[in-house]
């Protein structure tokens, strides 16, 4: 073209660069070093979880059972407790797990429950994990507590941002167990679409409160939720009960593909030692 490249030409060949992770003096942008180290994350936790699936023994696997049995049973129980009414009367319906456990009974019995999967798990990570693995069990345990237990929902504006903050990085845990138990892509992907409908849900439920009027569920008892509801108009409430229902369900199945897909991983293992030991057998 006369007169050299135009603008938008050059725009998008910034545009070739930057996504290529260079610039266009070939050094390295922002976005590809930060790519790199994610790279390089991965790596080194796919080599933990080698690592840590090759150490396993049968008492290991056992104590996963168990702990996926727990897990299970602290997303049913305290929400069944929930609507059962052993916390509050009326209840909220849909509502999110932090809601159903905030206070009385479900509460305490998910916190057990929860804990109890905790402990198989933690002596699982002590006797076959890394000092790095045990590091990041730590960490993630203690984000557990702070988000649950310390900061739980309902307990004013600070503690709720707090909360959100913790069930954030307990989120980037989850994504970083899927990769470290070796959990099949079909559980990791229910698992990430699951939290892209949460995330969107949560928007979009976020925006007709504001809208309307109608206190988010961590401000209000649900008696006066109900009455703002009501008082908003019959398309709103249907599209809000919409959106916390897919908040409900989403976050449901996000936890129960993650507990589910753990089992995935070490099964793979089982069948590689057993084909390994066939191997030498037949030689």
């Amino acid at each position: 073209m006369p007169g050299g490249p135009s603008a938008l030409d050059r725009l998008i060949s910034r545009l070739g660069d930057v996504t290529n992770g260079m610039t266009p003096n070939g050094e390295e942008t922002l976005l590809g070093r930060l790519a790199a180290r994610l790279r390089q994350l991965e790596r080194r936790i796919d080599d933990e979880s080698a690592a840590l699936l090759s150490r396993l023994t049968a008492r290991d696997e056992e104590l996963l059972r168990s702990a996926r049995r727990l897990y299970h049973a602290c997303s049913v129980v305290p929400c069944l407790l929930y609507y059962l009414r052993t916390s509050e009367s009326p209840t909220k319906f849909p509502a999110t797990i932090s809601f159903t456990i905030r206070k009385g009974v479900p509460r305490w019995t998910h916190h057990a429950l929860w804990l109890a999967g905790w402990a198989c798990m933690g002596r699982v990570f002590q006797s076959a994990g890394s000092a790095a693995t045990r590091r990041f069990a730590a960490a993630m345990f203690a984000t557990g507590i702070w988000t649950t237990f310390i900061f739980r929902l309902g307990g004013g504006l600070l503690s709720d941002a707090a909360h959100l903050l913790g069930a954030a990085a307990y989120m980037v845990d989850h994504e970083v167990l899927l990769r470290l138990w070796a959990v099949a892509p079909p559980y990791r992907a229910a698992f990430r679409a699951s939290l892209g409908v949460l995330l969107a849900a949560f928007w979009r439920g976020h925006l007709l409160e504001r809208r309307h009027g109608i206190s988010a569920e961590s401000f209000a008892s649900p008696a006066v939720r109900r009455r703002q509801i009501a008082a908003a108009p019959r398309t709103a409430q249907r599209s809000l009960f919409r959106a916390d229902l897919a908040i409900m369900l989403s976050e449901n199945l996000l936890f129960s593909a993650f507990v589910q897909g753990g089992r995935t991983g070490v099964s793979r293992r089982g069948r590689e030692l057993a084909e390994t030991e066939r191997g030498w057998t037949m030689r």
